[in-house]
């Protein structure tokens, strides 16, 4: 006969559980920083399209309008500024006398862009604007750099608009 007070008793032990959490914290010792990289990559990349999508807008602006459109570098998005800074912000315009500056009296912003994240950094190594004809034609060839403070290996990106308007991204060694 068995006793039937005798009750099964089902769980962990502390042992186990202990072995658990010092596997799970092993576990996140190493995932976490892998992680945190893939989000800085994941910027890096969203602010590239997000640059990449403003120029072929101007692009595709100034085809459809079959007239000039710029873009250049701004602080307050009315305004360029004379810096080869870009990642204080990217203002578009109806640029009505090619000129490559905003006038507020003759031109008309078409869109305007915020700054990048914080710690990316956006510069130009050749000017503080790139023009499109209405051919779709860039005024001259331009090239950016943009990369992350602290950036590793060929985590940074240079964006390249051709003479054709042609626009690409390669992956470069940081600075």
């Amino acid at each position: 006969m068995q006793p039937r007070n005798r009750r099964r008793h089902t769980g962990f032990t502390l042992l186990e559980l202990m072995a658990s959490i010092t596997v799970l914290g092993i576990l996140l010792a190493l995932a976490v920083p892998t992680f945190t990289q893939t989000i800085r990559n994941n910027q890096l990349t969203a602010q590239n399209n997000e640059f990449v999508g403003a120029l072929n807008y101007a692009r595709s602006e100034a085809i459809k309008r079959s007239a000039d459109v710029s873009l250049c570098s701004t602080t307050d998005g009315t305004t360029c500024a004379a810096s080869l800074n870009w990642a204080t912000g990217v203002v578009v315009f109806l640029d009505v006398n090619a000129n490559g500056s905003l006038d507020a009296a003759t031109d008309t912003v078409l869109q305007a862009y915020p700054a990048t994240v914080n710690s990316i950094t956006l510069t130009s190594t050749t000017g503080n604007y790139v023009r499109y004809t209405s051919t779709g034609m860039s005024s001259g060839s331009e090239t950016f750099t943009l990369q992350r403070t602290g950036c590793t290996q060929d985590n940074a990106r240079r964006i390249t608009v051709s003479l054709t308007g042609r626009i690409t991204t390669t992956r470069i060694v940081c600075t």
